[in-house]
């Protein structure tokens, strides 16, 4: 089967979306399959940081075939900026595909929203059906997180392409059931139409670390209790709440350390908030290649995940959550929907209100006092995680899904 995989992010990104691409697109080459991944020029200033080395390799690497388009580089987190990024890829993307070999089948991973227009448009120019691949419902996210207002231009613009999308697509592929039995109540898509595949989680990189010791001595986090926040500080991220509990944990019998590792339109703020409160505690350190993050996640006590009250986009579990415990680590989430289920049954860490800084410092405190009850959080959310969230279950439960789009359209296996 020939496979044509759009996504604006692929490695050396570090984002969720680049991730998904490359292992998504490896596992399914290593299956015989001919894929060829369709994706922007390294962004978000990578160039500028001398990464183009890293996308050679990238782009070299698993048996994919990578081709790389122009799009606009996000200098800046300003919202015009990312427009013309998301626009610009949407564009290219389109342009360039028409170049490449007719494919079995056309998987376009979304947001942003354009990826998805040059996906179906691909499909129609190539003849073969289109896969619509939903990891953020748009312009849902942004309305919720206030980053548009529902009655504006931009909003309604998006529901328009969203629907569209949806409509054109032999099958939307979403994260969580909660997002799909949104999509077929509010859309009012067929039910067997939009398919369920969760974000996983490569096991054998995201694992329990022998030399946990060393690693913090060699990241600075040795003799304290350390409290990390990885990932992208973005608009769907509480830190503040965050830095509050950090606050209240100023006296506490046993030193703690918070420390936020990554980027996002939101860290100049907190890095700000942080020195208004001072807080000493609170330390921020530059996104850190993927391959060194299970480093970071063992070298802690305690991994956080904050966010935001956001509607149907609440239900989303964050794969960096998945990641922590993977690595056998607590999590305290301050979360709602399908990823505090998934903490609280598997007793894998703490859940928290969203926004309850005092429950949040409440909850740390009590796995400072008592690092026995955190290991074995660690170990029932690593043997959650080779139950049901392993990259290979999710990356053949898709492929199946292509495979069936393919046989329907009486394409060539």
């Amino acid at each position: 089967m020939k496979i044509l995989y759009i996504s604006q992010y692929f490695p050396p990104e570090i984002g969720a979306g680049a991730v998904r691409a490359r292992e998504f697109s490896r596992r399914w080459a290593d299956a015989g399959h001919s894929v060829t991944v369709l994706t922007g020029v390294p962004n978000y200033n990578y160039r500028a940081n001398g990464c183009e080395s890293a996308a050679r390799a990238a782009d070299a690497a698993d048996g994919v075939k990578v081709a790389r388009t122009w799009l606009w580089s996000v200098g800046d987190r300003r919202s015009r900026s990312r427009i013309l990024s998301y626009s610009s890829f949407g564009v290219s993307s389109a342009l360039r595909g028409m170049a490449a070999a007719r494919p079995d089948v056309v998987f376009a991973s979304s947001p942003p929203l354009p990826v998805g227009l040059a996906g179906w448009w691909l499909s129609r120019l190539k003849r073969c059906p289109f896969v619509f691949d939903v990891r953020d419902l748009w312009p849902e996210s942004l309305t919720d997180l206030g980053a548009a207002r529902p009655d504006s231009r931009l909003a309604k613009a998006l529901d328009r392409a969203a629907s569209f999308l949806y409509g054109g697509a032999a099958r939307v592929v979403v994260t969580s059931d909660a997002t799909r039995e949104a999509l077929i109540r509010n859309r009012n898509i067929e039910p067997g139409k939009v398919r369920t595949v969760t974000n996983g989680v490569e096991t054998d990189t995201f694992a329990p670390r022998a030399s946990a010791s060393h690693e913090r001595r060699a990241l600075g986090m040795e003799d304290v209790f350390t409290v990390s926040f990885i990932g992208t500080i973005g608009m769907a991220h509480d830190v503040e709440t965050v830095l509050r509990a950090a606050a209240r944990l100023r006296d506490a019998p046993r030193p703690a350390k918070f420390v936020f590792v990554g980027e996002g339109p939101g860290k100049a703020r907190a890095m700000e908030t942080a020195e208004r409160m001072g807080i000493r505690g609170a330390e921020f350190r530059p996104a850190v290649p993927r391959e060194r993050v299970p480093a970071v996640i063992g070298a802690s006590d305690v991994c956080l995940v904050s966010l935001k009250k956001a509607g149907v986009n609440a239900e989303i579990i964050p794969v960096r959550l998945l990641e922590f415990m993977a690595c056998a680590k607590p999590a305290v989430a301050a979360a709602s929907g399908q990823a505090a289920r998934l903490v609280s049954e598997s007793d894998a860490g703490i859940v928290v209100p969203q926004g309850d800084d005092a429950a949040m410092a409440r909850a740390i405190r009590s796995l400072m006092d008592d690092p026995a009850r955190g290991e074995l959080m660690g170990a029932n959310g690593r043997r959650l995680i080779l139950e049901r969230f392993t990259r290979e279950r999710t990356a053949a439960d898709c492929l199946a899904l292509l495979e069936e789009c393919v046989r329907g359209a009486g394409g060539r296996g």
